[in-house]
């Protein structure tokens, strides 16, 4: 079943690797590095004393600065390109 979904969204969007992209940007950056660095540092944040409990709070704020840029850069990018793909001005584009 999952096998003919994936193929009849294949077949049905034009591109597909460009909505993809854009799915990929937004989850893996948030869901891969953000929301882990969150959790332990809510996790830990009554376990930890001292100068290990803000060194790890150091540590997943960048984490977390790093999947934040990662998402913004990437969403941008994304979107840059599904609307160059998609709403070329005829004469633009120097062909």
């Amino acid at each position: 079943m999952l096998v003919l979904v994936t193929f009849l969204l294949a077949v049905a969007i034009p591109n597909l690797e460009l909505f993809i992209s854009l799915f990929g940007a937004l989850c893996l950056s948030a869901l891969g590095l953000a929301f882990p660095a969150l959790m332990q540092t809510a996790c830990y944040w009554s376990v930890r004393k001292g100068s290990r409990k803000w060194l790890m709070v150091v540590k997943n704020i960048v984490i977390a600065l790093i999947g934040v840029t990662g998402l913004v850069v990437g969403t941008y990018t994304s979107i840059s390109d599904i609307i160059a793909t998609f709403f070329v001005v005829e004469g633009e584009g120097g062909h």
